[in-house]
Order: C-alpha cells, then structure tokens, then sequence
C-alpha cells in the first residue's frame, strides 16, 4: 500500500530539489502529494510543477493571511481560472484566520466565500485553513452549502467536538505531525472514525531548524500512519487502506489519475506490519 500526502508546500524548494524530496517520499511508500497554493502565484506555480511531474497534483487559493489589498476581483478570477486546468485536484489553501496581524476579517471571509462558490461550481474539494476561527468557519462552509463538495480541515488542531461538526458537515479531519506529540489530538484520533481521516505534513523549508534532516517532508506521513495505527489499536495495513479509500472518495473526479500513482511500479510499496 502507498501513500499520497493531502497538503504540501514543497513548491517554495527549488525545483531540483523538490525531485529530491519526491524521491526520498517514494522510498518509503509515499507516491506524491498534493501541492497547496496560497496566492495566484505561487497556484500558477503548483500548476506548472504538477503539469511537470506527474507525482505531483495543484490546488489552488488564496491563503487569508496572503489576501490582496487591491485589485481583488481579478485575482479571484485568476484562481477560477486556473481551477479549471486538469492538474488541479481542490480548492485550497483558504480560510479564515484570526491570528494577530492578520488582514481584515471580513475582507478574508469575502474571499473565503467566493472560494466556496468556486469550489461549488467547479465540482472541487475544498481543503480549508482554520487559525482562531472555530467555530465561526463552520458556520461560513455550512451557510455557503460546502457541504455539496466536502473536502479536509487542514492540518487539524481542534477538540473533540469541533471534529464531529465538521464531519457533519461533509469534511474530513486531516492529520499531521502534531498527533505524535498532542495529546488532545491523539484524543481526537482515537474517536473519530477512521474513515474520516486523511493525513499531511504540510511540508515547506524550515531553516529554524538547524539540522536539514529534521525538515518535515512527505515521507514523514510513514511516521503520522503509525502513530495512528498505535492510537487505534489496528495495523498500519488496516489504516493505509482505508486512507487510500476515503482519498478516492473525496477526490472522486481525479482517483483515477491519483490511484495510477499509487499504483507506480517506481514506488516502493510500504511494509509496516
């Protein structure tokens, strides 16, 4: 069984390295990722990386933190434009985010919504960003009617509850790295089923940390699927298959292009158990 890693920003690496990144990924039974754009540029760049690397699948967005100050309706238009093309798979990454600094809120749920409704035209997955937001972000997806084309909660952090609703509301729970160390996430994990769960690393360059092989990378999801295993009491197998199902589940339009990679003979299959 392979894996494919829901949400990247691997695209920030240059481009020989990125090969680099992919390869090491498909050692360990990680066949590709999913490639999150945050502004219209860099969504025009995972289109170009998925269009060159068949590893590789874009989705495109404007990330709240990254919203335009000006000249916002052409950059909406810009991402219906690119949401059209073949590589991409989702909506993403948007949101909603409350941190300190970030730009005006309503502004951020303007967009928020009209990225809703593009994901609803397009037929598209909405994979969403949620910082300080819940649960008012529910309350945005449920009223724009998301739940038409569901999608993942990115990087999930929230309690217990919070994960229920969004279930609720079509979305399933993406899980990343904090699970090995959080134990209110490991709660939730153990909670929810698991044929809600999706999982991710997030990946991007991280020189804050000192040692370059400590940098979280698409290979790390062999580590997220284990620690996911402990905590449900099941084997890594049990839990990399129903993974695989509930991705071609919610990437319905795109599983074939997607189970191909998972398919790859040039990718080592994993062997947990």
């Amino acid at each position: 069984m392979k894996l494919l890693d829901l949400h990247t920003h691997i695209y920030e690496y240059p481009e020989t390295e990125i090969k680099q990144i992919l390869d090491r990924a498909n050692r360990v039974g990680v066949a590709g990722a999913i490639l999150a754009g945050t502004t219209v540029k860099s969504s025009n760049k995972c289109v170009a990386l998925a269009n060159a690397d068949d590893r590789l699948f874009a989705s495109v967005g404007i990330h709240p933190m990254e919203i335009p100050l000006t000249d916002i309706e052409n950059h909406i238009q810009a991402i219906k434009e690119l949401a059209l093309t073949p590589q991409v798979v989702a909506i993403s990454e948007i949101g909603l985010d409350k941190m300190l600094g970030a730009p005006d809120f309503r502004k951020q749920e303007d967009i928020f919504r009209a990225h809703i409704q593009l994901a609803k035209t397009t037929n598209l997955p909405i994979i969403y960003h949620s910082r300080e937001s819940y649960p008012y972000i529910l309350d945005v997806l449920e009223d724009e009617e998301a739940y038409k084309v569901g999608g993942a909660a990115h990087y999930f952090q929230g309690d217990i509850s919070t994960a229920f609703r969004c279930i609720e509301l079509g979305f399933l729970i993406s899980i990343a790295k904090p699970v090995l160390r959080i134990p209110q996430l490991q709660e939730v994990v153990s909670k929810i089923p698991l044929e809600n769960i999706l999982i991710e690393t997030d990946s991007f360059p991280q020189p804050f940390k000192k040692n370059r092989k400590a940098w979280t990378e698409p290979r790390h999801l062999v580590d997220i699927v284990a620690k996911i295993a402990a905590i449900k009491g099941t084997t890594t197998t049990e839990v990399s298959i129903q993974l695989h199902s509930n991705l071609m589940k919610l990437f319905k339009d795109k599983s074939g292009a997607m189970d191909k990679i998972l398919n790859a003979h040039s990718v080592n299959s994993i062997e947990f158990d």
